[in-house]
């Protein structure tokens, strides 16, 4: 184990310096959307795990975390960068698919996602789902990367020889959507990332999972 972990260490190490080459320091960004999230109360629920950046910083602040992702080998890298006793003790891992949570409603009292969303096919449908596992007066989390953060990435993947995908609109939706069902929201923008924190009122359970 020690091993393996000391390898996707490196492999880890070796991806967050290309990311600098092109303008992109993933440290700055964990530290910047950390400073705009905190505190992430109660029962935290992570959706997209990828390779544990933010699940490990995460992990320093909240005292209990599921974090669900579909890739295997995602979470396999995750838990070999959160190798630690302590941490591990909190922290339970699921494979499942997003668009279909497999918890009733208000099951969490805060609920994440970080860097995700571009990835998804249904993102509406795991926002909904998102929502509906969310306690009344629960924490919303979303973040994702901001246009010049999407532009760094599409000449790092061009570089590889690839292409990454966008996410249209940014978080514009998303916090509209909220906004029109008497969310509190914030947004914020830096460290070429984008962040929506909203909290739900606590008699808004049925209608948010409309």
């Amino acid at each position: 184990m020690q091993i393996k972990s000391r390898e996707n260490h490196r492999s880890m190490k070796a991806r967050e310096a290309l990311f600098r080459r092109f303008g992109y320091n993933s440290a700055a960004s964990l530290k910047f959307v950390l400073t705009k999230v905190l505190p992430l109360p109660g029962h935290v629920l992570e959706i997209g795990t990828g390779k544990g950046r933010f699940l490990a910083a995460m992990a320093k602040h909240a005292d209990r975390i599921t974090t669900l992702d579909v890739d295997s080998k995602q979470q396999r890298a995750a838990r070999l960068h959160i190798h630690q006793p302590r941490a591990g003790r909190r922290i339970r891992f699921v494979l499942h698919d997003a668009g279909h949570l497999p918890w009733p409603e208000a099951s969490f009292e805060t609920v994440v996602s970080v860097n995700t969303f571009h990835h998804l096919a249904r993102r509406m449908q795991v926002f909904r789902e998102m929502l509906r596992v969310l306690k009344p007066g629960g924490k919303l989390v979303l973040c994702d990367l901001s246009r010049r953060g999407f532009q760094i990435f599409d000449r790092i993947h061009r570089f590889e020889g690839g292409t990454h995908p966008r996410l249209k609109n940014g978080l514009t939706d998303f916090t509209h959507l909220l906004r029109e069902r008497g969310w509190t929201t914030k947004r914020f923008k830096g460290c070429n990332q984008e962040i929506l924190v909203a909290i739900s009122s606590r008699d808004q359970a049925k209608e948010n999972t409309a």
